[in-house]
């Protein structure tokens, strides 16, 4: 992360619907053209900026199983780019 460089499109919200309140998805129909680009050259300066606390973990699939079994709204959506867990497995041993 340090390394990458983000870049943050801003789009006029009056064409967006709100497609799942749990994720924060949001959809237009409509072509739509981005109002400002906002470059993130540090992206761990600015989630500190924005207050957002960053865990960083060896293994999602732990936290996957675990908040399964909570009350918490969540996502986990993008398991699917996780390493597969019996490669991660056979990586501790």
């Amino acid at each position: 992360m340090q390394n990458t460089t983000l870049y943050l499109y801003e789009f006029n919200t009056t064409h967006f619907t709100l497609i799942d309140e749990n994720a924060g998805y949001y959809i237009s129909e409509q072509k739509q053209n981005p109002i400002k680009k906002i470059v993130i050259s540090n992206p761990f300066k600015e989630l500190s900026r924005r207050n957002v606390e960053l865990l960083l973990v060896d293994n999602l699939w732990d936290i996957s199983d675990e908040i399964q079994q909570t009350s918490l709204n969540w996502s986990m959506c993008r398991m699917g780019f996780a390493q597969q867990r019996d490669s991660f497995s056979e990586k501790r041993r």
